[in-house]
């Protein structure tokens, strides 16, 4: 159980069943899940939480972007109390009273806003997607991600494509799994990564795929991995959430392809919804998961006194 505010405690591996005892009422944001939050969220150890009110204080530490890192507000119990407290708490230690990432179900308990600044974090929104209509790719609205997926089965006709489930507690799978993406990587940089943060995330992904309770689908061509996603279900059961997607770009829409693949996995698995998490606003990403046609956001806010 995380201390009382304002101490705080790094959240670890071992406090999985306890944090998701304490998030299990909240709306599945990418975000407040553990498996993200170790992801992402404490590639350099800083990840921390504390209780106040019922609530969560989450310290968030993005070492590529301090901009966006800092203290959040999370649930929904005496809210402007808990505003209250933290924004003291910020001024007593001479630090920026500003909140980041505080999820809308939050905002939405706030009481009194004539001393707040409450803005949209449109980077950090989280895209979400109907699991059937992605599996299916039916009707107009997904007419053109149908196409890209029949292209990408035509250019391949004819080779032996297979999708499998990898065992990543095997080293020997890991090291092939990262060792193609570094390939794929080298060929088709990431341009907008400079601190190879990604590779960081996913060294943890791989790392601790059983503790995190990482699934995964992988597509081999002719015997070849071209391509993975990683993913975790949420507490609630009826979402998943895609914490990486890597691909060979050689094979033109193989993304498209993979991704409508998870789709037809999450259904078997009775998932409804998928968070493709946020797009940082990058404009190439978001105009791709626009693309997939979102039937909802997962909005997030800063707070800051006005």
């Amino acid at each position: 159980m995380p201390p009382l505010f304002p101490k705080f405690a790094n959240l670890t591996m071992d406090d999985r069943d306890a944090y998701e005892a304490l998030v299990s009422s909240y709306p599945p944001f990418s975000d407040i899940s553990f498996t993200t939050l170790h992801i992402w969220w404490n590639l350099d150890g800083q990840l921390n939480i504390s209780r106040l009110d019922n609530n969560l204080v989450i310290k968030y530490s993005l070492p590529f972007d301090k901009d966006n890192s800092g203290y959040s507000l999370i649930g929904t119990h005496e809210v402007d109390s808990s505003l209250d407290v933290i924004f003291k708490f910020l001024h007593k230690y001479k630090q920026p009273k500003k909140l980041v990432h505080v999820p809308e179900f939050t905002i939405n308990k706030i009481k009194h806003r004539d001393h707040l600044m409450i803005s949209e974090e449109m980077d950090y929104h989280e895209y979400i997607l109907d699991a059937k209509a992605l599996a299916s790719l039916e009707g107009r609205p997904h007419s053109r991600t149908r196409r890209k997926v029949r292209r990408f089965l035509r250019e391949i006709e004819g080779s032996k494509l297979e999708l499998r489930e990898l065992d990543l507690e095997l080293k020997s799978i890991r090291d092939m799994v990262y060792s193609s993406i570094q390939l794929w990587q080298k060929k088709y940089p990431i341009e907008n990564d400079p601190e190879n943060t990604e590779n960081e995330a996913l060294k943890v992904t791989l790392s601790h795929t059983s503790i995190l309770h990482i699934r995964n689908i992988a597509v081999f061509i002719d015997d070849k991995l071209q391509g993975i996603i990683f993913y975790h279900k949420t507490v609630d059961k009826k979402h998943i959430v895609l914490n990486h997607l890597k691909v060979n770009y050689d094979l033109p829409h193989i993304f498209d392809y993979l991704t409508s693949e998870v789709a037809k996995e999450a259904i078997k698995d009775g998932v409804d919804f998928i968070n493709m998490e946020m797009d940082l606003g990058l404009e190439g990403l978001r105009k791709h998961k626009m693309g997939l046609r979102p039937i909802n956001f997962y909005k997030k806010y800063t707070v800051a006194v006005a």
